[in-house]
Formats: C-alpha cells, structure tokens, sequence
C-alpha cells in the first residue's frame, strides 16, 4: 500500500448522499497498511494539510450525474483554491496543496450513482447495491494507483 488517503463524503441525514461515507467507513474497517480514511460531511479546505505528501488521495462521493460507479482523475489545474472557508471541491484542495506542500502523485474521485436525496438514515436499496462495487474499485485504486 502506498502512503494513501481516502476521504468520504456525503450528508448523512440525505440517504444516498452519505453512499461516500458509507464506502470510507468499510474501507477503514479492512485497516490497510498505509492508508488513513477521513469521513466527513463536507469538504473543508483544512484538508489540503492531511493530503500534501500523500502519494493517493482517493475522494468519494455520491453523484445525481452519474448513472454507474465511475472513477475520474482529479487534477489541481481543473480548479482553483477554495473561494471560503466552508466548502471545497477536490481540484481545489489539491490546488491548494500545492500551494502548501506538494501534491499527490495521484488523485481519483470515485462517483457513486444517487437514486435519492429525501430526508432519512439509510441507503436505497439500489445505491446500497453499489457501495460493494466502490469498495473494490477503492481498493484497487490503492493497490494499483491507477483505475482499471
């Protein structure tokens, strides 16, 4: 394993939107030699701190856009450091990273397919469904350092 971190997010009172947590939290229950696991509402420029000297950063999130787990690279020059204080996407962590330290080598946002926002607890079934596959290509994607 490299020198890696992955960081779920979601909101966990929006059922499908906490699927990114979901994922983190299994991967931190496997305990992998190398790998740390953030789990968080939102993304917050604070980040920026744990991820410079990271080899992998793997970011994951539940996504309206996408209709199947779908993995992308992340990368500083699509974004721009985070305009407040209170909210980040990834190309702008990793901007801002480089702005403190240095970078990963690789960075991946792991996109997993919303089915419903509504207010509650639980997964629907049908994103449920797909954390078992997130899990994997996470895995793979700390593995391999690269998807597929």
């Amino acid at each position: 394993m490299a020198n890696a971190l992955v960081i779920g997010y979601g909101n966990d009172l929006r059922t499908d939107d906490a699927a990114g947590r979901v994922v983190a939290a299994r991967i931190e229950k496997q305990g992998l030699p190398g790998v740390d696991v953030q789990s968080l509402s939102q993304l917050i420029p604070e980040l920026a701190e744990a991820i410079a000297e990271r080899d992998i950063v793997v970011f994951i999130d539940a996504d309206i856009e996408v209709n199947e787990v779908t993995v992308r690279v992340v990368n500083a020059a699509a974004g721009t450091a985070p305009r407040t204080s209170h909210y980040a996407d990834p190309a702008s962590l990793l901007a801002l990273t480089a702005a403190i330290g240095t970078p990963p080598d690789h960075a991946y946002l792991v996109s997993i397919p919303v089915h419903s926002m509504c207010l509650g607890f639980e997964l629907t079934p049908e994103t449920a469904a797909l954390v078992d596959q997130a899990v994997a290509v996470t895995q793979r994607l700390l593995t391999t350092g690269a998807p597929g």
